[in-house]
């Protein structure tokens, strides 16, 4: 038998292994979740900025999703590397001293109303010019513009200022806006979207006031100053395409398209020579040259998306939320659908980020052949997205409510890129035909997949496509060349 102190001393060896154990067995377990966590996003962690919670996913198809986006360098820090701390390897911070999106708020935010200041008179200008826009289809109106002279001289400094940002090509961008450090908390919807939204409403004004000099331009015979307006026109709009933010190029595009009605009566002006077509071909033959893939928008779109997950965890619906998105929710217990959001948000996110990407791959097909991809996601919301009920209870009907509000102008969206980019080429090959070159079949219509169809008819040469509200003519500037190498009956 052990002595006293013999046993005491034993208990306290065993107890000490014993604990030394346990110590051991402890620090290799977290040990192994801290490996476990660099192993399942081994990436540094600012560059997680604003999506931080994703890295506490316990969803193995959340965790999936997102590797997948982390290995296409399509994290929110990597998209809009310019607003975060974090800046990817082989890049630099963007410069805000050439952003065009602050020198358009500069210039045209006091004609809206300041939602921080009720009492702030709004100026009349814009919203004159608005109602009395000075092209129609086929002429302009004098007397419109003699009456609107004097606001036009007033004016006149702010197309000036954006003109001259324009023609700095080397520099100049169209980006987000990051004011105030505070704003970095929550920089999905602050500089981000919702500033950019409201940078490029004002590309409307100013493609308005340009409109006005065409419209001089054009009553003074001065062919040149008008196609010159035009490209400043689709300069704006191009550099507000490359952002990657789907509501930033639904701005842009709407602009181009009214370029093209412009462009429409600058080409059927008597004074319009062939020398201008070779300009006009030279300007869209840039925007062709530069244009942004559809799928860097949606790809931008997701990085956005993915922010907003994360800012609707942190603050809640209000906050998060524009207000269009919070009134489409009115009706609703904001409580329950934040606990739904808490119970779902994963499966949510996890489906949104699956069907975005299923977005970015089809959007390089022509548009009638997303039809079924487009169809799926939908179905899938209309099962899954459900509501909450009307009288306030906290019942929950089902998941992907967030999805649900992201994803609800995709198909609306993708109609207006295609009709962009429908727009710009079939004006290119009829003014390519104009000039001379009788092949164009290698210029398919977005929408449908298929060559454009060149008619000739009254001395005009015409496109129509399906998707867009008129034909676009132009006159026929040829020679024995192109002649004989016009076999097309259409012609």
């Amino acid at each position: 038998m052990l002595k006293k102190e013999s046993r005491t001393y034993w208990i306290v060896v065993i107890s000490a292994v014993v604990l030394a154990g346990f110590v051991v067995m402890l620090l290799s377990g977290v040990g192994a979740r801290r490996r476990g966590s660099e192993k399942k996003f081994n990436v540094p962690f600012q560059r997680f900025t604003g999506v931080e919670s994703l890295r506490r996913s316990k969803t193995p198809e959340l965790i999936a999703e997102v590797e997948k986006v982390v290995e296409q360098d399509g994290l929110p820090a990597d998209v809009f590397y310019g607003l975060s701390p974090y800046v990817p390897e082989g890049k630099e911070p963007i410069s805000q001293l050439y952003n065009i999106a602050i020198t358009l708020i500069n210039e045209f935010h006091e004609f809206y109303p300041d939602p921080n200041d009720s009492q702030k008179p709004v100026k009349q200008e814009l919203e004159k010019l608005w109602e009395t826009s000075p092209i129609g289809e086929w002429d302009v109106d004098k007397q419109k513009l003699d009456s609107l002279s004097a606001m036009l001289t007033t004016l006149e400094p702010k197309r000036q200022t954006i003109r001259s940002m324009l023609e700095n090509d080397r520099n100049t961008h169209f980006y987000y806006i990051f004011n105030h450090p505070e704003s970095l908390k929550k920089w999905v919807r602050a500089p981000g979207t919702m500033v950019n939204t409201e940078a490029s409403k004002y590309l409307a004004d100013y493609a308005l006031l340009e409109e006005y000099a065409i419209a001089h331009a054009l009553l003074e015979g001065n062919i040149g100053a008008a196609i010159d307006g035009l490209a400043y026109v689709f300069r704006i709009a191009q550099l507000a395409s490359m952002l990657g933010n789907v509501g930033v190029r639904s701005d842009a595009a709407l602009v181009r398209l009214r370029a093209f009605d412009v462009m429409q009566r600058v080409v059927l002006d008597p004074k319009f020579e062939k020398k201008h077509m070779i300009d006009l071909r030279t300007i869209l033959a840039e925007q062709r040259d530069e244009w942004t893939p559809e799928h860097v928008t949606w790809f931008g779109d997701r990085a956005s998306g993915m922010m907003l997950y994360h800012q609707i965890a942190i603050n809640g619906l209000d906050d998060a939320l524009e207000p269009a998105e919070r009134d489409s929710l009115a009706g609703y217990n904001s409580d329950a659908l934040i606990r739904g959001f808490r119970k779902y948000h994963e499966a949510d996110e996890t489906f949104y980020l699956r069907a975005m990407q299923n977005i970015i791959d089809v959007s390089s097909k022509p548009y009638v052949e997303r039809s079924e991809v487009l169809n799926q996601i939908n179905q899938e919301l209309r099962e899954r997205v459900g509501m909450y009920d009307t009288e306030g209870k906290d019942r929950i009907a089902k998941e992907y409510f967030v999805a649900n509000i992201l994803m609800k102008d995709v198909e609306r969206l993708m109609q207006i890129f295609a009709q962009d980019q429908s727009a710009l080429d079939r004006a290119f090959v009829v003014i390519l035909r104009s000039l001379g070159q009788s092949s164009t079949d290698n210029y398919h219509d977005p929408f449908t997949g298929v060559p454009y169809v060149v008619q000739k008819a009254h001395g005009l040469l015409s496109i129509s496509a399906k998707n867009l509200p008129r034909p676009f003519r132009v006159p026929i500037f040829t020679d024995k060349e192109y002649k004989s190498h016009s076999p097309d009956r259409s012609e």
